[in-house]
């Protein structure tokens, strides 16, 4: 998890329409899926969660210098669906 809690505001931000995390672990890991959580429109404080992220690609990389990885899914947000979503990994 990225952060300890899902207050409204608490998060972590990207400003613009696209960005790009990279998580470093301390070991190799062979992935089986992915989960992403986004605050309900419920908690929200405008009503809505445009700010949800909607498509997103994940990259397998041997170190944090690699250009290109091995690309382990491509996947959609859905924002009407439950706050927290699993996605398998599809290779």
């Amino acid at each position: 998890s990225m952060q300890p809690d899902m207050y409204p505001g608490n998060c972590w931000a990207f400003k613009g329409s696209q960005g790009y995390l990279v998580v470093r672990l301390s070991m190799k890991i062979y992935p089986t899926a992915f989960t992403l959580e986004h605050i309900p429109k419920t908690l929200s404080p405008t009503g809505n969660i445009t700010s949800a992220p909607r498509n997103f690609s994940v990259y397998g990389l041997d170190d944090e210098y690699q250009e290109e990885g091995k690309l382990l899914g491509e996947y959609v947000y859905d924002q009407d669906g439950e706050p927290l979503q699993m996605f398998p990994v599809m290779v």
